[in-house]
């Protein structure tokens, strides 16, 4: 249809050319090319006008014209935003943190403006690095040193089914205000290559942090190793315990047989249905980074490991330790005669 605008090529452009030599004119020309007239007149006058328009000279022109033109990358990355950005990701701040000090500094006197940068900005910039060393190296300073970001596309889950699983959505509502004692979360965090794990619960109330050994990751180790953990806890503490659907809890029905507790399961992808359980494996980064081996820690080990999380006052619980909480809870069920004040054992 005429009139319709379109980007011109260079045929179009051989053609304005030789009509123009032939006289024609603007009207003419654009009923021909099937191009708006506006559009040619712009094209003329814009590259020599009529007496002087030159197919070639004005293809490079406007090809020079486009790649000056468009969205320009926040953090060029050879530019000096990104340097500093860099330096402070060595230093161990986030991409938010980073994103909320300059917004702070901007609005200051600190910097001059137009430093401030969004978190996604940052990311992106970081995964826009070529492959190499710089690449490498920015991401693992990330806390999720992912080597590509974004979310697993629908349908890439290869993991076995569990079976007979009983969903969160049919978790008493009673659970989620974390006022009766009693309700656990629980996870795996795994060593080098996935070859070592160790088994992590967190009660929701005191946020008291239980790590079981686990020398592999077998259905049946892993629910031997938390069902002993678990039936070390005076049974009054041991009501529920939600889990993802990693495989290795493929044998839930015997724990929840053995330590008399209903387990429930979290949706796929959806980490903060097990909130606590997510922070504190964050917290055990600290003591097991990533690509540590697993394998030589004993319980003893993880104990201690244990013992220092639930020493550590929380401002959630009003900067109380959840060591303390946990041993006013263990203080009130009856024919307990002593105070849990640290690690409990697996058992195993």
């Amino acid at each position: 249809m005429a009139g319709q605008r379109r980007k011109l090529t260079v045929f179009d452009r051989s053609m304005i050319e030789v009509r123009l030599c032939d006289s024609w004119g603007v009207r003419a020309i654009a009923r021909d090319l099937d191009r708006s007239a506006g559009m040619i007149s712009d094209e003329i006058n814009r590259h020599g006008g009529a007496t002087s328009y030159r197919a070639q000279a004005a293809a490079t022109q406007a090809e020079a014209d486009r790649r000056l033109t468009g969205r320009r990358p926040v953090l060029a990355h050879d530019g000096e935003l990104f340097g500093r950005v860099a330096r402070l990701l060595r230093l161990g701040w986030s991409p938010e943190q980073i994103s909320g000090r300059r917004k702070r500094m901007e609005a200051g006197t600190e910097q001059p403006p137009g430093l401030s940068v969004s978190h996604e900005a940052i990311y992106t910039a970081i995964y826009a690095l070529p492959r190499g060393e710089l690449r490498r190296e920015l991401i693992s300073y990330l806390r999720q040193d992912k080597p590509m970001r974004g979310r697993k596309p629908k349908g890439s889950e290869r993991r076995g089914k569990l079976c007979n699983m009983t969903n969160i959505k049919e978790r008493p509502e009673e659970i989620e205000g974390r006022l009766v004692p009693g309700h656990w979360e629980g996870d795996l965090i795994l060593g080098t290559g996935g070859a070592s794990a160790i088994g992590t619960l967190v009660e929701r109330t005191s946020r008291f942090v239980v790590l079981v050994h686990m020398p592999t990751r077998k259905s049946d180790v892993v629910a031997s190793a938390f069902s002993g953990a678990l039936n070390a806890i005076p049974a009054s503490l041991r009501k529920t315990l939600t889990y993802d659907q990693g495989k290795e809890m493929a044998q839930h029905e015997s724990v929840a047989l053995s330590t008399g507790m209903r387990i429930f399961f979290a949706d796929p992808h959806s980490p903060w249905q097990r909130g606590s359980n997510e922070n504190t494996n964050g917290l055990l980064r600290q003591y097991f980074p990533k690509g540590t081996a697993l394998s030589g820690l004993d319980q003893d080990d993880l104990d201690i490991v244990a013992d220092s999380l639930n020493s550590r006052p929380r401002k959630t619980l009003d900067y109380a330790t959840p060591s303390e909480q946990f041993s006013m809870l263990l203080a009130g069920q009856a024919g307990v005669n002593k105070v849990f004040g640290v690690g409990v054992r697996s058992g195993t």
